[in-house]
Formats: C-alpha cells, sequence, structure tokens
C-alpha cells in the first residue's frame, strides 16, 4: 500500500523532468536553426552571435524559455551597426590569429616558431576576449566600443591560464566535432558551443570580480542582467 502510494508521485517527477529536457532540447535546436538562418547572408554573423548569446542569458539566468522569440527580440531591438562594430571586429581579428597560427606552423625556421608561438598566444588571448564581449554585448553593457574591448583584453589577460584553455579547448573540440560529422551543425553544435563558453565567460567574470582590480566594474556598466 506504502509502495502503492509513493509510486504516482514518483512517476509525476519523472515525467516532469523528461519533459523539462525534452523541452529544453526543443529550445536548443530551434535556437540553432533560427541562428544558422540568419547567419546565412554572412555579414549577419555579428547580430546572430549575439542574439543567440543573448537568448541564451535570458533563457537561463531569467527563466525566458521562448529562446527563439527572444533571438528575434534581441537582433530587432539591439542597435545593428554598434553590434556589428563590437562583435564583428573581433572576431575578424580572430579569425586573423587563426590565419597566422596556420601559416607559421609549417615553418621550421626559428623565426616561424617564434611567430607561431607568438601567434597561438595572440590566438588565445582573442579567442578569450570574444567570450567576455560576448557576454557583455549580450547583457547590454554600456559603454564605448573601445572601452568594452580594453575590458574584455584585460579579462582575458588575468584570466588567461584558468579560462583561456577552457576556451581553447571548447573552440577544439566544436571544430572536430564539426569536421567530422557537419550534421552536427544543423543539430545543435553552434548553440552547445555558445552555451559552454557563456558559461566560462560567467565562470572568469566572477573570478575577476573577486579581486580589487575588477570589483564594481560590472555591476557600474550593466545596463540589463546581472552576472
Amino acid at each position: 500500500m506504502t509502495k502503492a502510494a509513493e509510486n504516482p508521485p514518483l512517476l509525476g517527477i519523472f515525467r516532469s523532468r523528461v519533459m523539462a529536457a525534452l523541452s529544453s532540447l526543443f529550445n536548443l535546436l530551434m535556437l540553432n536553426l533560427v541562428f544558422l538562418v540568419v547567419c546565412l547572408p554572412v555579414v549577419t554573423v555579428p547580430i546572430a552571435v549575439n542574439g543567440a548569446w543573448t537568448a541564451l542569458d535570458r533563457w537561463r539566468a531569467g527563466g525566458e524559455d521562448r529562446v527563439a522569440r527572444e533571438f528575434l527580440i534581441a537582433i530587432r531591438s539591439g542597435p545593428v551597426l554598434r553590434t556589428t562594430l563590437l562583435v564583428g571586429v573581433p572576431l575578424a581579428v580572430t579569425a586573423l590569429t587563426v590565419e597566422e597560427v596556420h601559416y607559421f606552423i609549417r615553418g621550421d625556421s626559428l623565426g616561424a616558431r617564434i611567430c607561431f608561438g607568438l601567434g597561438l598566444a595572440a590566438f588565445v588571448i582573442a579567442l578569450t576576449s570574444v567570450g567576455y564581449i560576448l557576454l557583455f554585448v549580450a547583457r547590454r553593457f554600456q559603454g564605448q566600443a573601445g572601452e568594452i574591448w580594453s575590458l574584455a583584453i584585460r579579462l582575458a589577460v588575468r584570466n588567461l591560464f584558468v579560462t583561456g584553455p577552457l576556451f581553447l579547448v571548447e573552440i577544439v573540440v566544436a571544430a572536430l566535432l564539426a569536421l567530422l560529422d557537419p550534421p552536427l551543425l544543423i543539430i545543435g553544435l553552434p548553440v552547445a558551443l555558445f552555451w559552454m563558453m557563456r558559461l566560462t565567460a560567467q565562470f572568469g567574470l566572477r573570478r575577476a570580480e573577486r579581486g580589487p582590480t575588477f570589483r564594481g566594474t560590472w555591476t557600474s556598466g550593466a545596463s540589463g542582467q546581472g552576472a
């Protein structure tokens, strides 16, 4: 009798968790789909990336589960030119560092190896900075572009040996998965990467705010959600 009485609540809890998991999976798939569609013109990649980050941030931090709707709202309501500048320039710089690493990795001379090492360091710093910039832009951090880039670079350097390797592993794993199985790009790989990068950026931001240099920097410039 006791077991029979306990089974219905346990079954209800199991069903609710399954439904929550299915809902999360559906949200990720829908967000990934609209993200890829908006990225098709290529020049819209910066605002699409920002829209995806904003939707994920509001979903996980604020409880808003209509992620596709939040993605479109973020694109329509955000300043297009400012977002394209803030996100597009760091993405372009990161792409240039990738090309530099790719060029010098084939060299055998001492100079080529030094350039490769410098290029790799620049790539890690640029990649880590992009993670913080995307978090700032998604949360409507108020400030000039140079101020936001400078803050992100400072955070990247401060957390170089903590979040730097995490960002690098996330990008490398995502790239390998995309190369080995391209359909993963359609069924959620980009959004999954953004999710992991968002968590890493939040971790680095919280870690930096414990120190005197960055304490209060985020809260003084944020106009949206807190960290």
